[in-house]
């Protein structure tokens, strides 16, 4: 990789993250308010199995929305305790670890983020690489997927 100030990259890393996370809520929000119009404006026609139906699937979504809702308000909770600003010493809630497999910001599980050009990945603690690499430091070796794989830097 070219001379990259990773400290600064974490930080765009993770306003990345914070403006995604935002946008998820507002498109779920979005799609909550449309239903309840939809749900508002049902009428009851003389074919009762049919309004029964359409009720049925709306309140479906609303159900998967709020779901929705509900996972994405906990990933902004996690983003919201991460300072970005803070050099970690180990890796732990937003330490940015440079792997030779590549880039992860550890702090939600995002996936793969496309910032700047660069690929990185949002991952958790809480998932199986986050879960091997959980307070190691730059230097160590832990073993994932039966490789064995050095910490190269932990920003």
């Amino acid at each position: 990789m070219n001379r990259i100030n990773y400290p600064e990259f974490k930080k765009t890393i993770n306003t990345h993250c914070l403006e995604t996370v935002g946008e998820r809520l507002t498109t779920i929000e979005k799609n909550l308010d449309s239903l309840m119009d939809a749900k508002r404006n049902e009428t009851k026609s003389s074919a009762g199995d049919k309004y029964e139906t359409g009720r049925a699937m709306i309140q479906n979504e609303e159900e998967l929305y709020k779901r929705q809702r509900a996972e994405t308000s906990k990933i902004l909770d996690q983003l919201l305790r991460i300072d970005p600003d803070k050099e970690c010493q180990q890796i732990e809630p937003g330490a940015l670890v440079l792997l030779p497999t590549g880039l992860f910001y550890v702090a939600a599980g995002m996936g793969k983020l496309s910032v700047n050009e660069m690929d990185c990945f949002a991952i958790s603690l809480s998932s199986p690489i986050g879960q091997a690499l959980k307070g190691k430091k730059t230097g160590e070796v832990i073993r994932f997927q039966d490789q064995d794989v050095i910490i190269l830097k932990v920003y």
